[in-house]
């Protein structure tokens, strides 16, 4: 009976650990949108920045404003959105811009 118990506390554990904090809380799956900054209408243009955690060991990616801009060519910034995506083991968290 321990060892079932200690198995699923460790289970509990490491599912937790590509969880990213949210506004709403913190789950174990959960997909949400935020928004960051909304300065006027939503521009033509989309641009799109990420950056993932897989068990809470390994992270990468570029989420910054910055990257979002350049990749969806955007020069002036209308708004700015946060795009969380968490399933146990994996998250991704995106950065969207929009503008011209």
């Amino acid at each position: 009976m321990k060892k079932v118990l200690f198995a699923a506390l460790c289970a509990a554990a490491l599912c937790a650990c590509a969880t990213p904090r949210t506004e709403v809380g913190t789950a174990l799956f959960s997909q949400t949108q935020q928004p960051l900054l909304v300065s006027g209408n939503r521009g033509a243009k989309v641009g799109k920045a990420c950056a993932t955690n897989i068990l809470g060991l390994l992270i990468s990616g570029d989420m910054s404003v910055e990257a979002a801009k350049k990749n969806g060519r955007i020069t002036q910034v209308a708004t700015v959105d946060k795009d969380i995506k968490s399933y146990a083991i994996y998250a991704e968290v995106c950065t969207v811009v929009t503008g011209q």
